[in-house]
């Protein structure tokens, strides 16, 4: 009888874990759906999920897959010489299949957001993997924009870089063959950002070069920028560059601009009272104006608009990303960043292009601006970032809930090679190279900031940092790299309890707040961390575990 309840005993236990086994199968259903070339996969809710397996790697190979795709199956530029020794993504702004092939779209180049943006994907991938190819495939295609996409110093906006080029043009001078804009117009918002650029990639190389341009841009903004109002911004939105005729007086889309500045004058380079005249009268415009009113202003690249009424999701986004990051900027940057998030979702979620629906399971899915309200993967992940980031905060798990679908949804959109769906509820909207591979996966590293448990389990990554980061080096149970950035902070996951973390050989100790020269420690569960470290100055870190 004993051996008898002991078997009893032995098949309820079995039994028991079977059901278990089988409850959590089914916490992952695989639907009939097919969406971006994936078959749709949802939760117990009917929430979706990522396609790709095991879930927890799900972005990381996301983010892989992108850079695999640039890397290696990119074409060359369609001749005739020397376009046809570049590659596609050098002139054409965006790409569309045919036949298999991938083709050029022949509207424009959008090189005044490509460069900013790509820089940023590719110096966190560095960040993220210590894989330095991605930082020599940017630094070659920054240099031909250096060489030829930047104005004449006789100009009314000299030495200042072109943002915006004809398809197929070897050189930059402006987006005018479809009579939208004209030769030498540029877009002085994303100019800036092209600073911010050359300055990052000065901090990265050392190069002289880098921090000429960068002082040249932030210069031009100095002597450019004017007391802002309602109708008219610091800077004029749009410009011909030749004699200096404003085409748009009005845009909202300058952290950049303000980025660039404080980074100069935090590094005490270029004219720093110029720079910090120019920096305040940037905050208090956009504080002044779009803050209160909502009119987050821009066309991107390739649109004629001339208000001070239109909205477009990237100002704003831009905005909101940035007091994560500056939080000096606005000092009501803890109310302000949630009213952000829902002008975000009142706006471009729940408007929608006809026929196009604001969320797809759970999902929400985001649109770009008022006259292309489609939806996008890169302004999708734009909002999963900033819920994200939030959700570290606030600790209000309904942004953690939203981040979680939207990135889910994100990465579908592109099949198992890496090409890109940047709009795959829409029909005949081409991929855009700088948002597919550029401002899409940059999003990632500031959801893995806020939610470090994100990132892939049971390896070491340095998640995020707003600061330049070189000499990555990943050993077992070690990571260091040099950190350029005044004030700087970063955030990493790791397999191991560190034991020493030093700065400049100088060991640090943990704390219980984000105070300069020491770190947090977060268990996440089975012998991986999250470690956020914030230094005072420039530095060498080095953190080493047991």
């Amino acid at each position: 009888m004993k051996t008898y309840g002991f078997l009893k005993n032995i098949l309820i236990i079995v039994i028991f874990f079977i059901i278990i086994i089988s409850c959590k199968s089914n916490d992952r259903v695989i639907t009939d759906t097919v969406f971006c070339t994936h078959n749709v996969v949802l939760d117990e809710k009917n929430k979706i999920v990522p396609w790709y397996t095991p879930t927890g790697k799900a972005y990381d190979h996301f983010l892989r897959l992108r850079w695999d795709f640039i890397k290696t199956k990119v074409p060359n530029s369609p001749g005739p010489d020397p376009g046809s020794g570049y590659p596609q993504y050098y002139f054409y702004c965006a790409f569309r299949v045919r036949n298999d092939s991938v083709l050029p779209d022949t509207w424009m180049n959008d090189i005044g957001e490509k460069i900013p943006n790509w820089f940023e994907s590719a110096r966190l991938y560095y960040a993220y993997t210590g894989d330095t190819s991605v930082m020599k495939i940017i630094h070659d295609f920054m240099d031909y924009t250096l060489e030829h996409g930047t104005s004449s110093p006789e100009y009314a906006w000299p030495v200042f870089p072109y943002t915006t080029a004809n398809a197929g043009d070897t050189l930059f001078r402006g987006f005018s063959n479809h009579h939208a804009l004209v030769l030498n117009e540029i877009q002085v918002d994303h100019a800036g950002e092209m600073g911010l650029t050359y300055f990052r990639m000065y901090q990265y190389t050392g190069k002289k070069k880098y921090l000429d341009a960068a002082l040249n841009v932030a210069d031009v903004l100095a002597k450019k920028v004017k007391t802002g109002t309602a109708a008219e911004s610091v800077w004029p939105y749009r410009v011909v560059m030749t004699d200096g005729k404003i085409t748009a007086p009005y845009g909202a889309n300058w952290t950049g601009c303000y980025i660039l500045l404080e980074n100069l004058i935090r590094s005490n380079l270029g004219n720093v009272e110029a720079y910090r005249n120019a920096s305040d009268k940037t905050r208090d415009f956009i504080l002044e104006h779009p803050m209160k009113t909502g009119y987050w202003t821009d066309g991107h690249s390739d649109t004629d608009v001339k208000s001070n009424t239109y909205k477009s999701n990237l100002s704003a986004s831009n905005m909101t990303l940035c007091l994560f990051d500056y939080p000096d900027l606005d000092p009501d940057w803890k109310t302000d960043i949630p009213r952000l998030i829902r002008w975000t979702e009142d706006n471009f979620v729940f408007r929608s292009a006809p026929g196009e629906p604001s969320t797809m399971w759970g999902a929400n899915i985001v649109g770009e601006q008022d006259t292309f309200l489609v939806k996008m993967d890169y302004q999708t992940a734009r909002f999963a970032a900033e819920c994200a980031r939030w959700y570290a905060v606030s600790g209000d798990e309904s942004y953690r809930e939203k981040a979680y679908r939207s990135l889910n949804w994100v990465t579908y959109c592109n099949d198992s090679t890496g090409l890109a769906f940047e709009s795959p509820v829409s029909k005949g909207i081409s991929s855009w190279w700088s948002d597919c591979y550029g401002e899409c996966p940059r999003m990632f590293y500031q959801a893995f900031a806020g939610v470090p448990e994100w990132a892939p389990p049971q390896e070491d990554h340095i998640l995020y940092s707003e600061g330049i980061l070189k000499g990555v080096q990943y050993a077992e149970k070690q990571v260091k790299y040099t950190a350029a950035a005044q004030n700087g902070v970063e955030y990493l996951r790791l397999s191991f309890r560190p034991f020493m973390i030093t700065i400049n050989g100088k060991e640090i100790s943990v704390s219980r707040d984000l105070i300069p020269d020491a770190y947090l420690l977060k268990k996440l569960g089975k012998g991986d961390y999250s470690l956020t470290i914030k230094h005072s100055k420039p530095c060498d870190v080095l953190i080493s575990g047991f």
